[in-house]
């Protein structure tokens, strides 16, 4: 029986959603003073949760490695850099939590998930594990620091080809403040050289390419799971193609 399968009070779960935690925890160094809470809703659920539980009503005025104590709540979906889509993790601190308005829906009361150690419903089972499997792999790793080194790397090998190739690919974003996940780049030739650019990667097993609808062009998401022979051979896919296409 796989881990879909499995009741969300079963023995096996409860300790595959406590490892999942204590791991987060290990990781981000979090401390005693906060709750961690796997959630569902996404990141955009938590932009209306994160007032109703944190701001008072008008009738009563009153993130790499992440110090985690200097914050009061932080949120996260996990389909980037955590896991599959469908859990948004939550790290509130304590005394933050029961401070919810009254009007507060009971699935956007922190307390709600705190009190049930995020079991007050069936929660995203699958997507929690494998955030559990995760964590786990970059604490082999090293941990954050080590990982965030190896994505300095990845991120520099990518760069340094688009400032190298004498205009013909362009990052529209200043060095000061470039993703190390995300490499958003264009081709000066025009729109139809980067569908075609688009096009034969695929064909090379390179996808997903396409840059977002806010910005078109090219986009290379090179997270945690992304190896650097996966950017290596996007690089020398570059190269071949401005030779090829000058």
């Amino acid at each position: 029986m796989s881990i879909m399968e499995m009741s969300h009070r079963g023995k096996e779960f409860d300790a595959a959603i406590k490892k999942a935690e204590a791991d987060l925890r290990a990781l981000l160094a979090v401390p005693d003073t906060h709750e961690v809470l796997f959630l569902q809703g996404g990141a955009t659920t938590q932009f209306a949760a994160a007032p109703l539980n944190l701001c008072a009503s008008p009738s009563d005025p009153a993130d790499f490695p992440v110090d985690v104590s200097r914050f009061g709540l932080i949120y996260a979906g996990a389909q980037k850099n955590v896991g599959p889509s469908g859990v948004t993790i939550a790290i509130v601190r304590k005394d933050l939590v029961g401070r919810a308005q009254p009007v507060t829906p009971v699935m956007l009361d922190y307390k709600t998930h705190a009190d049930n150690a995020s079991l007050y419903n069936t929660p995203p089972c699958f997507a929690i594990y494998i955030c559990g499997l995760v964590f786990e792999d970059l604490l082999a790793q090293g941990g954050l620091a080590e990982v965030e080194k190896k994505n300095q790397h990845k991120a520099g090998i990518l760069y340094d080809a688009i400032d190298a190739s004498g205009g013909y690919f362009v990052c529209p974003v200043d060095k000061p403040v470039r993703s190390l996940m995300n490499v958003p780049f264009t081709l000066a030739k025009g729109a139809d050289y980067e569908k075609q650019f688009i096009a034969e990667a695929a064909k090379e097993g390179m996808l997903q390419l396409k840059g977002h609808r806010s910005v078109g062009g090219v986009r290379a998401s090179i997270y945690n799971a992304m190896p650097l022979s996966g950017v290596e051979k996007l690089v020398a896919f570059m190269k071949d193609f401005q030779a090829r296409n000058p």
